[in-house]
């Protein structure tokens, strides 16, 4: 009975330190909290990209830019505002348990943040759903740089 509980307690300390590990590398992010492990922006404006940026430090004070904890919701645009420029967030898919990593694989879509031209607000597009945000007017203006 001993050796049970021995075992008992064995398996659930192991397996917690097992659990905790596999989270132990994150680190806290800002910017947009579902967006982790964005590797590479896009601007682009008119459909041609005009800039990418790809390094890691750049991302994170990028997003941590955005202030997406001031965004307050709003209502749909109006259908007549011109789009400015348009955000493009990418990564590539996790590796998943069974599948052998790929030293290149493609980077897919994580989301879109739409930028319009005369009124500070945003149209974020992130897994399938459309959501509309007044901004504040330095994220805008940093937005629009």
């Amino acid at each position: 009975m001993r050796r049970l509980m021995i075992c008992i307690v064995l398996l659930a300390v192991g397996s917690t330190l097992i659990l905790t590990g596999c989270s132990s590398g994150k680190s806290e992010k800002g910017g947009l909290d579902g967006l982790q492990d964005i590797q590479k922006i896009d601007q682009t404006e008119n459909g041609e990209i005009i800039q990418t940026v790809s390094d890691a430090d750049e991302i994170n004070s990028f997003s941590k830019g955005l202030e997406v904890e001031q965004w307050k919701q709003a209502g749909k645009p109006k259908e007549d505002q011109d789009a400015e420029s348009t955000y493009i967030f990418y990564r590539t898919d996790t590796v998943k348990l069974g599948e052998k990593q790929v030293a290149e694989k493609d980077m897919k879509e994580v989301a879109r943040v739409t930028l319009y031209k005369e009124e500070p607000y945003v149209r974020l597009t992130y897994a399938g759903v459309e959501m509309a945000f007044e901004v504040p007017m330095e994220v805008y203006k940093r937005l629009n740089q």
